[in-house]
């Protein structure tokens, strides 16, 4: 049995399917005697029949049941019991005395466990908001600009992540198709950190691109960790390479 080391308001055990205890709490220890470490050793024999007819088979609906336990300070003592089961076949157990004492304790557990639902379902919120303040910042960081009629333009913006890679290869291939581009410029001199499924996720886009449409597609202003990383990839037949913006765009000009 192992002691389970955190402040509860009530006695806890946890316990498997043959009823062996496999921890308890400071409050479970104090109250029954665990020397035999089975359940049957602190209920008595109708209760354990009572709990084997109607909370034995594994749930993960909670049950409550009220059974007559051995204590240390009465032969015999009326409990509701609230078990869990979870998805290590263990059950977990609290142990309410049914008195009329314990009822302000289970109305401030009953409160407690309200506050919490409440503040689990604020956190879902926030989670939900934050990931959707992430997707547009993925998305502005790789906007697409047409610059004429036949060219556009995709800066990249931050760190090549996988995430931010699906989201700008979706909004990216959207707009492509809807025009036919003869040229497809990608800046990246603004680029952070590289990631390896991020940069696979890229160059996956280079190679859909140029089989979808036969456009030109350029990268501009990659750096030499970059450089490194594209070379395994072999994408010398699907795009061609350029130092800088404003060099592509002087090229367009003069013609």
């Amino acid at each position: 049995m192992q002691y389970f080391d955190h402040p509860l308001p009530l006695a806890f055990l946890k316990a498997d399917r043959n009823g062996e205890i496999l921890s308890y709490s400071t409050l479970a220890r104090e109250n029954f005697e665990l020397s035999e470490g089975n359940l049957k050793g602190i209920l008595d024999e109708e209760s354990v029949i009572k709990l084997l007819q109607y909370s034995w088979v594994p749930e993960f609906d909670s049950v409550r049941l009220e059974l007559n336990m051995k204590t240390k300070n009465e032969p015999i003592a009326l409990f509701e019991v609230h078990i869990l089961w979870d998805s290590n076949d263990h059950a977990n157990m609290i142990f309410l005395p049914k008195d009329s004492s314990n009822e302000g304790l289970l109305q401030k557990l009953m409160e407690m466990q309200k506050r919490l639902a409440s503040t689990d379902f604020e956190l879902l919120e926030k989670k939900e908001e934050l990931e959707q303040v992430l997707i547009r910042l993925n998305e502005l960081s790789g906007p697409f600009i047409p610059l004429s009629e036949t060219m556009c333009l995709i800066p990249i913006f931050g760190d090549i992540t996988e995430e931010k890679m699906n989201i700008i290869s979706e909004s990216c291939l959207k707009a492509v198709f809807t025009v036919e581009y003869e040229e497809i410029l990608f800046d990246l001199t603004a680029v952070g950190k590289i990631e390896a499924r991020g940069i696979e996720k890229f160059t996956q886009l280079m190679k859909t691109l140029n089989f979808m449409t036969g456009s030109v597609i350029k990268l501009i202003g990659i750096k030499p960790n970059l450089a490194k990383m594209l070379n395994k990839y072999k994408l010398d037949e699907w795009v061609q390479t350029d130092q800088s913006l404003k060099q592509v765009l002087s090229k367009y000009l003069i013609r």
